[in-house]
């Protein structure tokens, strides 16, 4: 297959409401579908121990890729600040804002808090300036990275429509020791092309992201030919230990493909579950769990027949 964007980040909550609020009401993200009643197998699909009682998509306008979708299920806990980047697996989600000034303000008084002040550094091998914020998306254990949107400089609904002030989902941060074997499964297996390969470090990354001096975030990002979102990302903290993931998954990718056969050829990366017809919205799809030795679980949907 060829990789070109995730199209949909899934997150169980038991807390729907509040989750509808953050990215609803705060960043502007518009309900697409609402399902009080879904298909049971999306219980199996997204990993989780109890029953999804009601399902929630949640999309920008106008955005290719980068969707959210909302799954209540029942008893689970709030993750809370994931801290320093250790855990295995999703660690972050990354958004632009047209004015960082103005939402980091309005999600100060929905109640959510920051890990520290506003961040500036160049962007790694070049001299392009960054302006950046992490939020804490305690429901899920994530953090959520504001970046400042550039003018023909980064690619989003908010380069495209003055009316949007916040982007949809641009990237996806997952965290693994195996860092080598999940860029092999990007680039070989999803078919994403590399567009960067570097380190995240320096004071402002120790200060945004809880790191010690000198310690570095060795990552590998991966786009498609028409650089849809949201992009993947895989990296890891050198000389960390590893953390435990969630038990039940909090966070599983996404990904659009012509069939969901084609993860049967992954099977060096992990274990490929049955396939379900599921509905999302208008669509009868036909959904396939991917999950990886990396602590990702990656959804395949694909046009029932």
């Amino acid at each position: 297959m060829e990789f070109d964007g995730l199209d949909h980040v899934f997150l169980p909550t038991s807390d729907l409401d509040r989750l509808t609020a953050l990215y609803g009401v705060v960043m502007g993200f518009a309900v697409a579908h609402d399902d009080p009643d879904p298909d049971p197998a999306w219980s199996g699909l997204l990993g989780v121990h109890a029953p999804v009682e009601h399902l929630r998509v949640l999309e920008k306008q106008g955005a290719q890729g980068g969707g959210i979708v909302l799954a209540r299920v029942e008893g689970l806990e709030r993750l809370g600040d994931p801290g320093p980047p250790a855990r295995r697996g999703p660690y972050a989600l990354d958004f632009y804002a047209r004015d960082s000034d103005d939402l980091e303000a309005r999600l100060l008084a929905a109640g959510w808090a920051f890990t520290a002040e506003p961040v500036h550094y160049p962007l790694p091998g070049t001299d392009i300036p960054v302006r950046e914020r992490m939020l804490v998306q305690d429901e899920s254990g994530l953090l959520h990275a504001i970046v400042l949107h550039r003018p023909m400089g980064t690619r989003s609904v908010v380069g495209v429509d003055p009316a949007q002030d916040c982007s949809e989902v641009v990237a996806v941060v997952c965290l693994t020791p195996d860092l080598e074997d999940a860029r092999r499964f990007a680039a070989e297996s999803l078919g994403g092309r590399e567009y960067f390969r570097g380190d995240f470090d320096g004071p402002a990354m120790e200060q945004m992201l809880g790191m010690g001096p000198g310690e570095r975030l060795e990552a590998s990002l991966y786009r498609g030919p028409a650089s849809r979102n949201a992009r993947l990302e895989f990296a890891w903290r050198p000389g960390s230990t590893p953390g435990a993931p969630a038990d039940a998954p909090r966070v599983t990718l996404g990904l659009r493909a012509a069939g969901v056969e084609v993860a049967d050829a992954w099977s060096d990366h992990g274990t490929v579950g049955p396939t379900s017809p599921v509905s999302l919205g208008a669509e009868l799809l036909l959904a396939r769990r991917f999950s990886t030795r990396y602590d990702v679980g990656v959804l395949l949907l694909s046009p029932a027949a």
